[in-house]
């Protein structure tokens, strides 16, 4: 069984039917695939996670709701051909009255996690017909990304989406990669809107010029993240305000590499090695409201301290956002 904040996946049982059918049977529910399911399809689909459960030691998983006991879909893991390839795939149903919920999201990434603790799969998939846009965008947001389409009878296209299990992150110095490297990584980490490259493209430059034309600067108050030696991320920071704070600057990750904890491991390590600095009080940052950046800086330990309106030409951005790490010495008079 398979417990999350909300929810439990637990196997499938013949009890399951009347509340599977009730999805599976749904037009609206089933537009995606060439019919609803039949009442013999559906026993059927239990039929064969039970036998998977027993040939492979997972299948697709019954979901239901902590709270009440409720089943509202399934979601795991089948092995399914994809193009030609036998492959490790996470899919998932729920009932459309609990659709734009987070159920899905929920329960994939559980699966997920299971998956790369209890499998020795270099790599998960999802795939779904190309109209299925929720379908995808549920895979992208448990840290997938498109691998690949291609066409098949069923669904004239298919759309594949990946995950591979994560290697460890290095951390290495700015100096042992190209200049260019920093620009690149920051063009990349906010692609996601055209906008920002137009408004910030200059300070990039600048900044990265700053850290290449002082190496001893760069090397000593920044870092590179990478993956398999591929530079997939950096952080920096200012230490010139010391004892009083040190302020973390320009923090991105590569969007391939979002949503996968590497944006985590890597301000988790620029703030052990700032607290290293004798007598500091604090650390702190800004950042904008509407960025995914917020979570992670609260995620290793930043609290909100100030909150101000964005008056500038990005305010699409978001209001500014004030964070803090207050640290022990200033807690207990600096003993």
């Amino acid at each position: 069984m398979i417990e999350t904040e909300r929810l439990l996946l637990r196997e499938y049982t013949p009890d399951d039917f009347d509340a599977l059918y009730e999805i599976m049977s749904d037009p609206e529910t089933m537009q995606h695939y060439p019919a609803p399911f039949d009442e013999a399809r559906t026993r059927r689909w239990i039929e064969w996670n039970i036998e998977n459960y027993g040939k492979y030691g997972f299948g697709l998983w019954a979901v239901v709701l902590k709270e009440t006991g409720e089943f509202i879909g399934d979601c795991g893991i089948t092995i399914q051909k994809i193009d030609g390839e036998n492959l490790p795939e996470i899919g998932y149903h729920i009932h459309k009255k609990y659709w734009r919920r987070g159920f899905a999201k929920e329960a994939a990434q559980a699966v997920r996690d299971w998956a790369f603790e209890n499998t020795d799969y270099p790599a998960l998939y999802s795939y779904c017909k190309y109209t299925n846009e929720a379908s995808y965008k549920t895979a992208e947001a448990i840290g997938m990304h498109f691998e690949k389409e291609y066409q098949d009878e069923a669904n004239k296209i298919t759309h594949v989406s990946v995950i591979h299990r994560k290697a460890m992150p290095e951390f290495k110095k700015i100096t042992d990669f190209p200049r260019g490297t920093i620009y690149d990584i920051l063009c990349d980490a906010y692609s996601y809107d055209e906008r920002n490259k137009g408004i910030w493209d200059a300070d990039w430059k600048e900044a990265e010029d700053f850290f290449y034309d002082n190496p001893e600067i760069a090397d000593e108050y920044g870092l590179v993240t990478c993956i398999g030696g591929e530079p997939i991320g950096f952080v920096t920071w200012d230490p010139r305000n010391r004892p009083e704070y040190v302020e973390i600057g320009h923090n991105g990750i590569r969007e391939k590499y979002k949503r996968q904890g590497y944006g985590h491991k890597q301000l988790e390590e620029a703030v052990r090695r700032i607290k290293e600095y004798h007598g500091l009080k604090r650390i702190i940052v800004c950042t904008n409201s509407n960025l995914a950046a917020p979570k992670n800086y609260e995620s290793v330990g930043f609290t909100l301290y100030d909150r101000k309106p964005n008056e500038t030409e990005s305010a699409y951005t978001g209001d500014y956002l004030y964070y803090e790490i207050m640290l022990k010495s200033e807690m207990t008079g600096g003993m």
